[in-house]
């Protein structure tokens, strides 16, 4: 079943993504943000570098995610109904720390080919330009792949 209207496919094709789409209650993003609390107290080093990876493999409550109905319907709108998690990583942004992610594309970094997948960025918790939201740069899915400029060109501050 497809979740996405026209306009929000439009948008997509135009823009090279669609945003918003609400696809977490307020219960299931607490839900989200207690399991990585209590990975982060349990095992203090684990999601750090390699370890932010792929982080549904071990947990319940991220596996959830993969397979939630919202998500999948807006990824199916756009690639079809034939769809595999390629993987996970979670940006985990503390208040009191500083970070920066350059702009990018995630085909040239992902390396999947051919670039007929797309990416799924979720926030658990407010995001805007104070804290470091997630920043795209309409239309640059349509300029070639590049190592210096990617599909989403993303400038992450956190």
């Amino acid at each position: 079943m497809s979740s996405l209207n026209s306009k929000q496919l439009k948008d997509y094709n135009n823009n090279g993504f669609v945003a918003p789409i609400d696809v977490l209650t307020s219960e299931e993003a607490a839900e989200i943000k207690k399991e990585i609390e209590h990975i982060e107290k349990k095992w203090p080093n684990e999601l750090i570098g390699l370890g932010r990876n792929n982080v549904h493999y071990i947990s319940p409550i991220f596996d959830k995610v993969c397979h939630n109905s919202k998500i999948l319907d807006a990824v199916e709108s756009i690639i079809g109904e034939d769809i595999l998690v390629g993987g996970t990583t979670l940006f985990i942004k503390d208040p009191d720390k500083k970070g920066f992610v350059s702009w990018h594309q995630d085909a040239k970094y992902i390396g999947f080919e051919p670039y007929n997948w797309v990416t799924a960025w979720l926030a658990i918790t407010d995001a805007n330009e104070e804290n470091g939201c997630m920043r795209m740069w309409s239309g640059s899915h349509k300029e070639k792949k590049s190592k210096i400029i990617k599909i989403h060109m993303i400038k992450i501050i956190y």
